[in-house]
This record gives C-alpha cells, structure tokens and sequence, in this order.
C-alpha cells in the first residue's frame, strides 16, 4: 500500500442531485488520494460533521431536509477547522455573498468545470493542513491487551498518520510467567505496529485492579503528555473492571479535551455511539494488529482479525457502508 493509498483526504460531498454527485465524486477519486463520502440531503449531511471528523466539506446550497446553509453553520460548529466548498446552479452575487457570509470558504457555480473544481479542493485542502499544522497528544487506555486494538485500533492509525503522539496504557496483563511475558511481547508488537508508545503495568499485576489504583496508574500514564483526546472502554458494560477502567479515565485525564468511549468485548446492548471514524483506509493494519494476539485468541475471540473487519463493516451503515469504529462521545472533543 502506498502513502497516498493510506492517507486520503476524507470530503464529504452533501449533494441531492445523484447525476452532479456522481460527476463530482468521479472527478475528485479519480486523483487518487482523495475519498468521497456522499449525502444526498441536509438532513444526513449535518448528522455526518456532527459524528465524523472531515478534511473537506462540499455543499450545494439548495437541498432537501435542511438547506446548505445549516449545513455550513453545523459544520462550522462542530469542527471549524475544516474547509467547506459551496455550490449552485444560482450564480449571482446574492448567491456569492450568502455563502461566504455562511462560512463557506470558496464557491463554485454549476455546471463545475473538473478543472476548476480540482484546483479548489486542492486548495482548500492545502488550507486544512496548515490549520491544523499543530500536533495533537492522544491517550488510549484499555484494561487487558488487545482491547485498544479491537475497540480503536483503526482511529490510533489515522492519528498515527497525522503525526500526532500516541501512548496506549494498559492495567492489567491478566496473566503472569510465560504466559503474561507472551501477553506483553504481543501488545509490544501490536503498539509499534500503531506507532505507539506503550505503558504496561508491573510484571506481577495479573488481578484487575480497584478503581483508586486504576486512578493512580493513568494519572502517571498521563503524566508530561496532557492527551487531547483519551479513548477509554464504554461504561456500558458487563464487566466491572471496564467500567471501572471509564471512570479512571474520567477523573484521572482531567485536562484532556475529548473523551470518546470505544466498544470492547463485553459492552451491552446499552452501547450508543454517535461519533463514527471511518477506519477503511487503516482496516488492514489494524487487523495486522490484532494477529499478534493469535495465540490469546482461543479465551479472547473478539481478538480475532476477521471479527474485527466484520465489526467495522457492521457498524458501516451509519456511515455509507464503509468501515468503521463507532464510539459514545463522554466529553466533546473541541
């Protein structure tokens, strides 16, 4: 796979006449490095910039459900970051005026010119990129190997990617002598293949651990990193420790911006993502990831690669049947 292949720019293309999306969406992958995901209403593109994170927004002005104005401020609300592209077959200066006072950054009429319509996003790309130029510092947090790699392994990979600084702090190894040091070996391998640092807890902790000690392991985890974001296990769930793994991370990372909750092997039919991170680009490796766990899979089935993909796939229709980790948003990422 080549880098270009790895790192696409995510454009989410809000358009309800299917012969224009298609020709946009066909001019645009056709570069190579790009990825369009398509909504044809306003409604289904303001609930994707509230759950999706985009390197492009393009939006036609006039469209069912909830026109492209809203679709603009919603945007620009949730992640104003990120650059839009407004489009209408209307092209007088009216027009022109309401979108860039909407918060459009550029505007294109129609019928759009594939020339004219690469060199903008180009662009507006470029644009995205110096705008969040700045690295982000990103924790993830799982009670046993291979639960940040099933519940987020996809997401850490396109961070990884972004140069952001990535540390994975588990609390438990949950097995001790030869066994425990195949468990550490194998979540060693698993971290260097997310390109990230790892902290594992002492030789000797194979029991889980009481709350106030999980507190106390992820203060020091958090130490001198301050994470932007931290990715914890849902608290819907059977287990106590993955409860308790939630709720240290909730008092123990007090400084972090987002907290997004990951699914992990026991989390109940309670579990209500409504942010979704499109991991197709990244599937593979995490399913890399995941295979350094093959000999744990026989007591930890949810390790297994293809459940994984299947997993991903599953929870695809939220958002255009890609791949996908889905995740409950504890604290809003700003």
């Amino acid at each position: 796979m080549t880098d270009s292949e790895r790192k696409r720019a995510q454009v989410l293309l809000v358009e309800d006449n299917l012969s224009d999306a298609t020709h946009i969406r066909t001019v645009l992958e056709r570069e190579g490095d790009i990825r369009v995901t398509l909504a044809q209403d306003g409604i289904r593109g303001c609930q994707l910039v509230e759950t999706q994170r985009w390197d492009l927004v393009v939006a036609d002005f006039n469209l069912p459900g909830r026109d492209g104005v809203e679709v603009i401020q919603v945007s620009k609300a949730h992640q104003p970051d990120t650059p839009i592209l407004a489009m209408s077959a209307y092209s007088g200066p009216a027009f022109r005026d309401g979108a860039y006072r909407g918060g459009a950054n550029e505007v294109l009429g129609k019928p759009v010119d594939p020339e004219e319509l690469v060199d903008t996003v180009r662009d507006l790309l470029r644009l995205r990129t110096l705008v969040s130029g700045g690295r982000q510092r990103v924790l993830a947090v799982g009670i046993l190997p291979g639960d940040v790699e099933a519940g987020c392994g996809g997401s850490l990979l396109k961070h990884a990617e972004e140069g952001n600084s990535i540390r994975i702090a588990i609390l438990s190894t949950g097995a001790q002598g030869p066994e425990g040091e195949e468990v550490r070996e194998a979540a060693r391998r698993a971290a260097d293949d997310l390109g990230a640092e790892l902290l594992l807890p002492p030789e000797d902790t194979q029991e889980l651990l009481d709350l106030e000690t999980m507190v106390i392991r992820l203060q020091d985890a958090a130490h001198n990193l301050t994470p932007h974001i931290t990715y914890a296990p849902s608290p819907n769930d059977v287990r106590e420790s993955r409860r308790n793994t939630f709720k240290a991370a909730e008092l123990s990372v007090v400084g972090t911006q987002g907290l997004l909750c990951y699914q992990a092997a026991t989390t109940t039919l309670d579990f209500r993502p409504t942010r979704f991170e499109d991991i197709s680009d990244s599937l593979d490796r995490k399913m890399a990831a995941l295979s350094r766990y093959q000999a744990q899979i026989r007591g930890r089935p949810h390790l297994d690669p293809g459940l994984a993909a299947a997993t991903a796939r599953y929870w695809g229709r939220f958002l255009g049947y890609s791949e996908v980790e889905p995740f409950e948003v504890a604290r809003q990422i700003r």
